[in-house]
């Protein structure tokens, strides 16, 4: 019985320590690449990034190894593409407001997002392709958060058909500057600024409609204007304030534009 305490109570503590980690640390390393502002703005930010990150880490498992799941009961199927080390859980309020508004079906796609995006891409576009026969849809749309905007962007070179419209949120387009690190993975060194496969990508014009939303204190994907916008490429950008690369997902004016745009 003891034991089994002291293990939960380690489970629990080692949790918020990830949690207090990531975002100190995140929020210290980009603090130069974010526009100024005041203690109390940055506070609030910390404070809500820490709850969402607390509330989200221990819903993952459960969301891991799951089928994605056909929900709401629109014409427009919708697939969402979660981000590096994540899976479809971070989606759990964006679903929710998709859903309240006549979206849908909605499907969560998960990945290994160690792995090549190229794969990723592909395995994306088999996903796509197995909803367009259960629906009956011509194409589907996509909101991506992170990593899974540049897996999105493979999946629409292979063949811009099986896509309608595509949102991003956060996603680092033209690759993270910032961090010079050790990062897990061929996934993850993809997303490293200059790599061939962002070259790649920036020498294609986007095949479908686009939105790019990001934070301009975004302590992951920063600075904002620069690597996430989707302008050069002919895309629509929104650029929001205050929120992080978690606390993005869980914001009503976001949840607002990607409806809009899929409108």
């Amino acid at each position: 019985m003891c034991w089994a305490v002291w293990t939960s109570e380690g489970v629990v503590g080692a949790t918020v320590l990830g949690v207090a980690l990531y975002v100190v640390v995140s929020y210290l390393l980009t603090a130069s690449y974010v526009p100024k502002r005041s203690y109390a703005d940055l506070i609030v930010a910390l404070v809500r990034e820490t709850v969402l990150a607390l509330f989200i880490t221990p819903l993952s498992p459960l969301y891991l190894f799951a089928l994605g799941r056909r929900q709401g009961s629109g014409k427009q199927p919708i697939v969402l593409v979660h981000g590096y080390t994540q899976n479809r859980v971070n989606f759990i309020y964006l679903a929710r407001a998709l859903r309240k508004r006549g979206f849908g079906p909605i499907y969560g796609f998960n990945y290994f997002s160690f792995a090549n995006i190229r794969k990723s891409g592909e395995r994306l576009a088999r996903f796509l392709d197995r909803v367009r026969e259960e629906t009956g849809a011509a194409s589907v749309d996509l909101v991506c958060h992170s990593m899974g905007g540049l897996v999105a962007r493979q999946c629409i070179r292979l063949d811009p058909a099986r896509v309608r419209k595509c949102v991003t949120v956060a996603s680092p387009h033209s690759g993270v500057h910032w961090w010079a690190g050790p990062i897990i993975g061929p996934g993850g060194r993809q997303l490293i600024a200059g790599t061939r496969f962002l070259q790649e990508l920036a020498a294609l014009p986007l095949a479908v409609p686009m939105l790019s939303i990001y934070s301009r204190h975004d302590n992951v994907a920063c600075p904002g204007e620069s690597i996430s916008s989707l302008e050069r490429w002919g895309g629509d950008d929104l650029a929001v304030d205050h929120l992080g690369h978690l606390s993005i997902l869980f914001d009503a004016r976001v949840a607002d534009a990607v409806a809009g745009f899929l409108s």
